[in-house]
């Protein structure tokens, strides 16, 4: 994971009072997967991140100015994207709606509603499920004050529907006892881009496979690198968005990708990674490539995608922390089922022992080995503080669900003494 100094200040999402945002990206095709520089008489942008939409000829489309018109100076209007999860626990959904000023937090928006029976989410006779606003970012697509709107969803009667995992996170990460630990968290979320119509990876020749993993990881070139100006499109726009995003490399295996987000407080990782999912889905939408979250996307001697959580607490990172690092990884040991089955969805495939993973039915834990269930690495064994990384959380995980169980595992549950006593001995822990 690349180096994360310190985590995010914009813990409430707000925005500022005045915004002049750079350019956004246009919502047309890229071609070919490269961004064209600004030609000779195009509209002038004080934002470098900029995308034209272009066709077959490599003219300017008309719709260009369209898509990429700052609407600022006419109007005090925004458009707002609101953005929920859908009826499969990974799926994302939005749609847009005008409102008559910038706004500076979510409590500002006002709740809005869908047709859950379109989703999977609600049967046809009593279709509205709600959706309450909780973190605004700025817009990378539109510019300007407009805002992406992560949001969750509930009943008219305002219950939590099933697929709404945030609520339950938050009423965890709002126990006392977690708040006073100050919980950070820096993901890293693995991806595979897929040719759009055949979904095979990108770069890998069609029906056939490329030469063994080895030169891809963090590699460069035409024949090693897949989709670089997607991930660093994303990164920009993640960037711009105001996401915690703190880097991105090459992953393995080829056309597989990875960005880290982070550190971020509580219920904001859960925010920050849904919406820089929701802006890696919108830009390979316009790049014609296909986005898989899938855990085990190609079968055989290919690494998988996971979605490495690293975990530390206010006691973890002080003197003497390493104490508490071991008693916390007690605890997961005890609770390793509970964990797997909510780590994401075929993560059997990929938790085989194999391609730097450990078993799936066995809980492990060791210092700078990539093949544990929990890794911790050689500066906190050192420091004698810091924090762990939790190996086994699927590509496709929710981050809400994992970061907040993660919490309530090391900070809430409390195991007998004889059930800590066996686990120590089981797992070679001295606690």
């Amino acid at each position: 994971m690349a180096q994360i100094l310190a985590p995010s200040t914009q813990w409430q999402m707000r925005l500022p009072k005045t915004s002049t945002f750079g350019s956004p990206v246009a919502t047309k095709m890229w071609s070919p997967l490269v961004l064209k520089q600004n030609r000779k008489g195009a509209a002038k942008s004080s934002g470098k991140f900029r995308v034209f939409a272009l066709s077959e000829n490599s003219t300017v489309n008309r719709l260009e100015k369209l898509l990429n018109m700052d609407i600022t100076p006419y109007t005090d209007k925004i458009i707002a994207e609101y953005i929920w999860i859908g009826g499969s626990g990974i799926d994302m959904r939005s749609k847009s709606r005008t409102l008559s000023k910038p706004v500076e937090h979510p409590s500002e928006l006002p709740k809005w509603n869908y047709d859950g029976s379109s989703t999977g989410q609600a049967p046809g006779d009593d279709s509205e499920v709600i959706i309450y606003p909780q973190a605004i970012f700025k817009d990378p697509f539109r510019g300007g004050n407009n805002i992406l709107v992560i949001c969750d969803a509930y009943t008219p009667a305002g219950e939590p529907i099933p697929t709404n995992k945030r609520a339950r996170a938050a009423e965890i990460f709002s126990n006392k006892k977690v708040v006073d630990e100050v919980p950070w968290f820096g993901i890293e979320q693995e991806y595979t881009l897929l040719q759009q119509n055949v979904k095979w990876p990108l770069g890998w020749p069609v029906g056939g496979y490329p030469g063994p993993q080895g030169p891809y990881y963090c590699g460069a070139g035409a024949d090693k690198s897949f989709g670089r100006d997607i991930s660093d499109a994303h990164y920009k726009a993640c960037l711009y968005a105001g996401i915690n995003i703190s880097g991105t490399n090459g992953e393995v295996m080829p056309g597989q990708w990875e960005y880290q987000v982070g550190p971020s407080v509580g219920i904001e990782a859960g925010d920050h990674i849904w919406c820089s999912r929701y802006i890696l889905e919108r830009i390979t939408e316009q790049a014609g490539v296909v986005l898989s979250l899938d855990p085990k996307p190609i079968e055989g001697d290919w690494n998988g995608a996971g979605c490495h959580t690293n975990y530390s607490t206010k006691s973890m990172r002080e003197e003497g922390g390493f104490e508490v690092i071991k008693k916390a990884i007690l605890n997961l040991s005890l609770r390793h089922k509970e964990h797997i089955s909510a780590y994401g969805e075929g993560n059997e495939r990929r938790l085989t022992g194999k391609h730097e993973t450990a078993s799936i039915d066995t809980f492990s834990w060791g210092v700078a080995n990539r093949g544990c269930s929990i890794r911790v690495g050689r500066d906190t064994e050192k420091n004698g503080k810091g924090y762990l990384e939790d190996r086994r959380p699927a590509s496709n995980m929710d981050p809400y669900v994992v970061t907040s169980l993660l919490a309530e595992t090391t900070l809430l549950y409390e195991p007998t003494l004889e059930a800590e006593a066996l686990a120590a001995q089981k797992v070679s822990l001295k606690v």
